[in-house]
């Protein structure tokens, strides 16, 4: 799963999860800053590729490298 949080004045405003799809705001202006991100189709289609990017090529290394030194 991939998880990119905001925060502000320690304080998460916002967070972005791969098992939702969307942003979620916990304040205010995360609220605001959510909304807006969830329009824009674009931003939050990059969001979403972002698992198979970053997720399921650095977990396939990480595995690889356990089961070597094991």
């Amino acid at each position: 799963e991939y998880i990119q949080s905001h925060y502000f004045n320690k304080l998460e405003t916002l967070r972005f999860s791969s098992s939702v799809g969307k942003f979620v705001g916990f304040t205010k202006q995360g609220q605001r800053y959510a909304d807006y991100w969830n329009n824009d189709a674009a931003f939050l289609s990059s969001m979403r590729a972002s698992k198979e990017i970053i997720c399921q090529n650095y977990s396939k290394i990480a595995y690889d490298n356990i089961l070597t030194k094991s």
